[in-house]
């Protein structure tokens, strides 16, 4: 009789009471996972895009990343590709030159400490926020980082997973690292104010020709106390190579077997090393999803079969192209 009461009890018809209760149930259902199951609809990605690119994100075992400054740009801080990239009328990289630093490191050094200055008084944006979380949750990700303003740092990006592959403005070094003999490997972390000389002062944008630069001697500049010649911003000048032991950490990560997906961000990556990556990544079997504001009409940045954009801001765009497997990210 049990049996036959629990089997009548299954057997019968929805009451409006359970209807509602269904209905109450799927409500609360869609509300939890609507900020991640459907695309901002601000950032005009198509479902289809969005739902895609989830389904390749969440199945990816191995995932290679390059950033660039388009990263950063939310956060405040310059590109150095647009009409905002000269600095007194110089190029930036007229300034990031070792030949320049030591004809006039006083004028490199100013260049420096204004970017210093800039880096540590930004915020990361939702990007980096976003990124750091799926370097944490894909065991098999692994990114190149262009950019030197100490951003992903501060958000806790895993460091095993990240090559910073231009040295950070947070670190100094030797100007002698390089010497044929007597090199001096001595190497610092800092933060700006460098000294008390480099201090820049209030009110006044020294990266306007027209304002006088601060006067600072030579012997007033960072020395190495080890052996007290000039010490320099811990960064790849233009012209010289990464270093050795990045090299090796991502070529053993490219190396390690097919790569899924990769992702390339705020970088038209026409510069070497950077341009290599995204060939690199195509013959390990990546798929490949640009987050930038325009698409690129240059190899190897050109759009393929198969390949997603996603123009936008990419404190945006990344972190809600994401969030499939990190959820939603705020600052």
């Amino acid at each position: 009789m049990d049996a036959i009461d629990r089997t009548a009890k299954t057997s019968r018809k929805p009451t409006s009471s359970d209807k509602k209760l269904d209905a109450l149930k799927a409500k609360q259902q869609k509300r939890k996972f609507r900020g991640t199951s459907t695309p901002d609809p601000s950032l005009n990605v198509s479902l289809e895009d969005f739902t895609s690119f989830t389904q390749h994100l969440q199945a990816s075992r191995r995932i290679f990343a390059l950033l660039g400054a388009g990263l950063s740009v939310a956060s405040g801080l310059a590109t150095f590709r647009g009409s905002d990239r000269l600095w007194r009328g110089h190029e930036p990289q007229d300034l990031s030159d070792a030949q320049v630093f030591f004809e006039d490191p006083v004028k490199v050094w100013w260049f420096f400490s204004q970017r210093m200055m800039g880096a540590q008084e930004a915020e990361p944006n939702a990007a980096h926020f976003a990124l750091a979380k799926l370097a944490s949750a894909k065991e098999g990700f692994f990114a190149v980082n262009q950019n030197i303003d100490g951003l992903c740092e501060r958000v806790a990006f895993p460091q095993s997973h990240i090559a910073q592959v231009h040295g950070t403005l947070f670190s100094i070094k030797c100007s002698k690292y390089q010497a044929e003999k007597d090199k001096c490997d001595y190497e610092s972390e800092v933060t700006y104010p460098v000294n008390e000389h480099l201090t820049l002062p209030q009110d006044i944008d020294i990266s306007d020709a027209k304002v006088a630069l601060p006067e600072v001697a030579r012997s007033d500049l960072p020395h190495c106390p080890k052996c007290n010649n000039l010490l320099r911003p811990n960064v790849v000048f233009f012209g010289e190579a990464t270093p050795l032991s990045l090299t090796e950490r991502i070529y053993q990560f490219t190396l390690g077997g097919p790569i899924d997906l990769m992702l390339v961000i705020g970088t038209s990556a026409v510069v070497l090393p950077a341009a290599m990556y995204i060939p690199i990544a195509r013959n390990a079997g990546a798929r490949v999803a640009f987050f930038n504001m325009e698409e690129s009409d240059e190899e190897p940045g050109r759009l393929q079969d198969g390949d997603w954009f996603f123009k936008g801001d990419a404190s945006e765009t990344v972190a809600d192209m994401l969030k499939g497997v990190i959820g939603n990210v705020g600052r």
